[in-house]
């Protein structure tokens, strides 16, 4: 029986692809001089900012990330919101005395506004965020603080997640994985890390717990 639950936030429970795709788009455009496409940020899916800048001017990346935050911040609100069937399958979840955790790539802060903003904070009893680890998605690093917060083994716990570093990192750290169809990456490379559970609702994330 898993015990503990740990779950991406962004691309999983909230739906912040726009917003996330806005704040690239902007940040190119206006400080770049250039357009980008939305298959153009798949591959920063997941990642902290400093590694989607990173092939770019090292003189710039400050610039660019605090822009970027600026932006998103502005906008944040009212450009995200949750997956369907997200906030019951919570409820049900810590009801049946579930573990749970966000282990996300994101600022602190900025993961806890978007819980907050449609009460799901309450649900959680830990939040991995960026500067809690050196090391990050894909590496284990973050999913091996949970199960030791948690004191669990990993056999006991299910990582779900929409990118493959999320996957990547679970696995990394000996924990099963589950991949959203929900996802907007594509999905050929979310296969190709061979989640060992795929769910088109979070209903049936309920049924893989053994949750009614």
């Amino acid at each position: 029986m898993f015990k503990g639950i740990f779950f991406d936030l962004d691309g999983t429970l909230l739906d912040t692809f726009e917003l996330i795709y806005q704040s690239f788009r902007y940040v190119y455009k206006n400080f770049l001089n250039k357009e980008i496409s939305k298959e153009d940020i798949y591959p920063h899916f997941g990642k902290p900012l400093i590694y989607s800048f990173g092939n770019l001017d090292p003189k710039t990346i400050d610039q660019l990330i605090a822009a970027y935050r600026e932006f998103n911040l502005l906008h944040h609100d009212k450009m995200i919101k949750p997956f369907p069937e997200a906030i019951d399958t919570l409820k049900s979840l810590k009801q049946n005395n579930k573990k749970l955790a966000i282990i996300t790539s994101k600022l602190k802060d900025t993961a806890i506004r978007g819980l907050k903003l449609f009460d799901l904070e309450q649900y959680f009893d830990l939040i991995i965020a960026m500067e809690d680890t050196e090391k990050h998605k894909p590496d284990p690093a973050p999913v091996k603080l949970a199960l030791d917060f948690f004191k669990l083994s990993p056999n006991e716990c299910l990582m779900v997640g929409d990118s493959p570093h999320d996957m990547l990192s679970a696995k990394g750290a000996g924990v099963k994985t589950v991949a959203v169809k929900w996802s907007v990456l594509p999905w050929e490379d979310l296969l190709k890390t061979k989640p060992d559970y795929i769910i088109n609702s979070f209903n049936d994330l309920l049924k893989i717990t053994e949750v009614d």
